[in-house]
């Protein structure tokens, strides 16, 4: 799937071929349901969420500019969609001290991190509701998605830079909700 067959489609949707839109929800319909499930955790308002996604893309259709890719412009879509449920349901997450977050090493993050058992990923999977929903998705983007910096940044309107730091600090908060989370199954 490339940016130019995304632009071919759109045009054909613009021109009055409504029923291609299809296919670029079928094309891009399972990324986007992937970051909405990783931000709301329940599979019925996900589904719900990653349809009005797609709604609110197709009015907007016209609108898109292509400042950055069709999936870019659809996450962000997506992303401010997902916000605004979590607003409306008082998602809880939990607060994290950044003192105690910037004494855990990056080493240690990053190896707590790339573990890759089964327990361990259930454990990342877990933890990852407890982050606030940008942090859920700056890391859903960049290490499930595989989204560059540059993408990250045009979906949460931030700067490169932003998004570098914001990861690398959410990184930090994961490893301390991994480990709370492992010290309260162990009790």
């Amino acid at each position: 799937m490339t940016k130019r067959d995304d632009a071919y489609i759109i045009q054909k949707v613009i021109d009055g071929d409504t029923e291609a839109f299809a296919r670029l929800v079928d094309r891009h319909g399972d990324k986007i349901y992937g970051l909405v499930i990783r931000l709301l955790a329940d599979e019925a308002e996900a589904e719900e969420v990653t349809q009005e996604t797609f709604v609110q893309a197709f009015t907007h259709l016209a609108d898109f500019r292509g400042q950055a890719s069709f999936a870019t412009w659809l996450y962000h879509i997506a992303y401010n969609i997902s916000l605004q449920y979590l607003r409306r349901h008082k998602n809880i997450f939990l607060p994290i001290d950044e003192r105690l977050a910037d004494s855990v090493g990056d080493d240690t993050a990053d190896a707590a991190l790339n573990e890759a058992t089964e327990e361990r990923i259930a454990l990342v999977e877990a933890a990852l509701q407890h982050l606030s929903p940008d942090d859920r998705t700056l890391v859903t983007l960049y290490y499930y998605e595989e989204r560059p910096t540059r993408d990250i940044a045009y979906v949460l309107d931030t700067t490169i830079t932003n998004v570098t730091t914001r990861l690398h600090r959410a990184r930090k908060r994961l490893y301390l909700i991994i480990k709370q989370l492992q010290y309260d199954t162990e009790q």
